[in-house]
């Protein structure tokens, strides 16, 4: 499969090209076809376990202001920021004939009964105007299904149709959608994300060796084929509890020996088994889980089968930014270290009483309040109780200097490298606040080094999921599925990471990751906004503002 190393890979389709990444190191990821039959595979030995600083700022209660012209200027996205996101398009085969077909451009009614039109790729385009020149604003995922039009808008280059589909756009029914809603692609992909849970999808992670993917139903005798090491690896007995919850009935689409469709654009080979396995740190999606021959099997995002006894589950990250309402707000304090405890204090007589544990980075309100007691200093959370000041407490102070995009009520998002912490505000006023994980590298040049970009940008590219892979050598990895990515400068982004906890640590190749949960929430506080049943969406204008600085 081609990579482009240095990039971050959020799509697999022939009309993505590179869109220039660094967080973690990869590139869009081209749509190939599956690869041919393949041998069992020796698989190289296990990676070791990369261990991640820990960084933690000491930081004042007040910022500094920023000086007369010191306020970046905003730079919004061009249009080759899109371009950068998006390759050739793949035109259906042209009928000259068909362009005489092609309608009034008059508006069309709604429907009045329920007409749907079903998505064939992992990627399938919604354009602006039905035509393949025009402005690309979203796409759909395989299998699911949106609301349309009864009747085509025009037929230019697309003999099937341009359909106007809900709430706006159009797609070209042929290759990358049909109006079947029983097509098999729609009962082999049709489970949609849930975009309610810090997690669109289930996710795991690929033990060692990790998994062969296949791609329809293994026999008993063929499973033992491809997994020489089979016998000995079911008798180690993996816990798989975790599943019972998920476990439903084998799907329709593998029965009777039928093979999974392809949702790229080349086609797997008729008649293979499986295609091969994939590196070892490899994330996968889940569409369905099911119990096969003894063992537990799930449908990935990309339509393959494997067996969920070579993964491992995903530990997600419980760390949950703090909400703040109005009588709270800024400064607020982070406690970044455990088995820290919160006291009552005297403020007469200064003795000190134990008021119970805080959560590992758990967030404070603070009053401003410095409280000498003994040798320490405490700090007054807006609860009534006191917090020991000291290196592992994170202060996100209050603003100092109003920027000039801070207009009431528009929103924007405040990203310190040196704190680790992300706020958001509407105007002047902080809504959320919690920690996040940037590029590895600091304040670097985030062209030599694995640093984020500073300055002020406008999200204008969202994803409910995309896939980020490298394959430089000692970084290999393919992480599919990662939740809520919204890019805001060439391959810059924020999104949420499932494979570590580092939260408040400096460990990203340039993005900004944040925990699943805190992820989801920006993904539905920002704009552009995602339309239910759409999987992506893209605009050059109106997007939320997002402030990098130290």
């Amino acid at each position: 499969m081609p990579r482009v190393p240095g990039r971050l890979l959020t799509m697999t389709a022939s009309v993505f090209a590179a869109i220039g990444l660094s967080c973690p190191p990869a590139g869009w990821q081209q749509d190939t076809a599956a690869a041919g039959p393949a041998e069992p595979i020796a698989v190289a030995e296990a990676p070791a376990t990369i261990e991640e600083p820990l960084v933690v700022f000491d930081t004042p209660l007040s910022a500094e202001p920023l000086s007369e012209g010191q306020e970046p200027s905003v730079e919004e996205p061009s249009p080759s920021d899109l371009e950068a996101a998006t390759g050739e398009i793949e035109v259906e085969p042209i009928d000259e004939t068909e362009n005489e077909r092609e309608l009034a451009e008059e508006p069309i009614p709604p429907p009045q009964q329920a007409f749907e039109l079903v998505a064939l790729r992992k990627e399938t385009w919604i354009f602006a105007e039905p035509k393949w020149g025009s402005r690309r604003i979203g796409y759909l995922r395989a299998g699911m299904s949106v609301r349309r039009h009864e009747h085509p808008a025009g037929f230019k280059h697309c003999q099937q149709g341009w359909y106007p589909i809900e709430p706006q756009g159009f797609v070209c029914v042929g290759k990358s959608a049909t109006l079947e809603k029983h097509h098999p692609m729609a009962e082999a992909a049709g489970h949609p994300p849930n975009r309610g849970l810090a997690m669109p999808y289930p996710v795991v992670m690929a033990d060692y060796p990790p998994p062969p993917r296949y791609v329809r139903l293994p026999t008993e005798a063929e499973q033992q084929e491809v997994e020489p090491d089979l016998a000995k690896h079911r008798q180690r007995g993996k816990d798989l509890s975790a599943w019972e919850s998920l476990l439903g009935d084998v799907p329709g689409s593998l029965l009777y020996q039928r093979s999974l469709p392809s949702p790229h654009a080349k086609p797997r080979p008729q008649g293979i088994l499986h295609t091969g396995r994939p590196v070892p740190r490899t994330g996968f999606g889940l569409l369905q889980v099911f119990s096969w021959t003894d063992r537990v099997f799930g449908v990935t995002t990309d339509l393959d089968l494997i067996p969920l006894d070579r993964t491992k589950a995903v530990v997600r990250s419980t760390m949950v930014g703090t909400h703040l309402v109005e009588d709270q707000g800024l400064p607020l304090a982070f406690v970044h270290a455990h088995g820290v405890r919160q006291y009552r204090i005297d403020l007469e007589t200064r003795a000190v009483q134990d008021a119970g544990e805080v959560r590992f980075r758990e967030g404070f309100s603070l009053t401003g309040r410095r409280v000498r007691a003994g040798e320490n200093v405490y700090l007054e959370t807006k609860e009534g109780t006191f917090l020991r000041e000291g290196p592992r407490m994170v202060i996100v102070p209050a603003l100092q200097e109003v920027p000039s995009w801070a207009k009431a009520g528009r929103k924007w998002i405040d990203v310190s490298i040196l704190r680790q912490t992300l706020v958001a505000y509407e105007g002047t006023r902080p809504v959320f606040a919690t920690m996040v994980s940037t590029g590895a590298d600091g304040l670097g040049d985030p062209k030599e080094t694995h640093s984020t970009v500073l300055g002020a940008f406008l999200i204008h590219t969202k994803h409910v999921s995309a896939t980020m892979s490298n394959d430089e050598p000692g970084d290999v990895y393919d992480l599919q599925d990662v939740p809520f990515v919204q890019f805001f400068h060439e391959g810059y982004a924020l999104h949420g990471a499932y494979w570590h906890d580092g939260f408040g640590t400096p460990r990203s190749h340039g993005c900004i990751n944040l925990s699943p949960y805190d992820a989801a929430w920006l993904f539905g506080w920002t704009d552009p906004e995602v339309p239910e049943g759409w999987h992506g969406r893209l605009q050059l204008r109106g997007g939320t503002l997002v402030y990098t600085h130290p």
